[in-house]
């Protein structure tokens, strides 16, 4: 459960700390100097885009990674709360 509520509170903090990302301009047809300094900036745009999505995935990866050690945690402290009475070793 707490888990769940930390990685939800990563998300949101990351969400608004990220800046509103507006869409890239469409690709202009030409061969004219404007086209080709707006098909520049498009690109510069999508790979910025391309750079932030990753830099989430990697978030959310991490994320992820911690969640699964919490959730080991908390299964081996429950595994070692258990009292498992100590086997018996037979004699010969």
């Amino acid at each position: 459960m707490t888990t769940k509520r930390l990685t939800l509170a990563i998300l949101l903090a990351l969400g608004t700390a990220l800046p509103a990302a507006a869409a890239c301009p469409a690709p202009m047809a030409g061969d004219t100097a404007a086209a080709i300094e707006a098909n520049q900036q498009r690109l510069v745009c999508l790979q910025q885009e391309l750079s932030q999505k990753s830099e989430q995935y990697q978030y959310k990866v991490e994320i992820n990674a911690i969640e699964r050690k919490i959730d080991d945690i908390q299964l081996q402290r429950r595994f070692d709360s258990l009292n498992f009475p100590k086997p018996v070793t037979p004699v010969f």
